[in-house]
């Protein structure tokens, strides 16, 4: 999915996959069982508080049009540090266009949550994708208002037994 490592992007993507946050500060909506993409019914629990509610709703209409390839919504809502990291719509259009072609539509939502990061509602989305159905992707979306002032996307989990390292059969004894 081409995964973008962005400036204060690590801790954030730290409290987004769930290690670092206390469960009581997490606010995660249900899991959607796996039936085919569409826009989960807005759903979640009585605690989650105004700006956490704005941002899933939000991220989830934001996302429709990142999945679909339709940019602009998302591109006019980055603030202006977002749009920097990105380049330019045409790049930012080139980025999502790459992940389709190399990880094809999404196949299901494997979950959704959001929490409180500072003044930052933060929205994630994980999901499943046709071409890689043994990755789950998450895609990070904080706002600050109405504004994006985080967006990012990473391999949250890869499902396979493959070996990914082995330890060398050399060194010191």
């Amino acid at each position: 999915m081409n995964s973008r490592a962005l400036p204060a992007f690590p801790a954030l993507l730290t409290l987004a996959l769930g290690t670092a946050v206390p469960a009581a500060a997490q606010s995660p909506a249900p899991a959607i069982p796996a039936t085919p993409a569409t826009s989960p019914a807005p759903t979640g629990p009585a605690t989650r508080n105004a700006p956490e509610q704005a941002a899933l709703t939000r991220g989830r209409a934001l996302m429709t049009g990142f999945l679909a390839v339709n940019l602009n919504p998302l591109w006019q809502s980055f603030s202006p540090a977002v749009r920097a990291q990105w380049g330019t719509l045409e790049g930012f259009t080139a980025f999502r266009k790459t992940g389709l072609e190399q990880y094809g539509a999404e196949l299901r939502v494997v979950r959704e949550r959001t929490f409180m990061q500072g003044g930052e509602a933060v929205y994630v989305r994980s999901a499943i994708f046709e071409k890689a159905p043994q990755e789950v992707w998450a895609f990070v979306v904080g706002f600050t208002g109405p504004q994006v002032t985080t967006f990012g996307v990473l391999l949250e989990q890869d499902r396979t037994d493959d070996p990914v390292v082995r330890t060398p059969a050399y060194g010191p004894r």
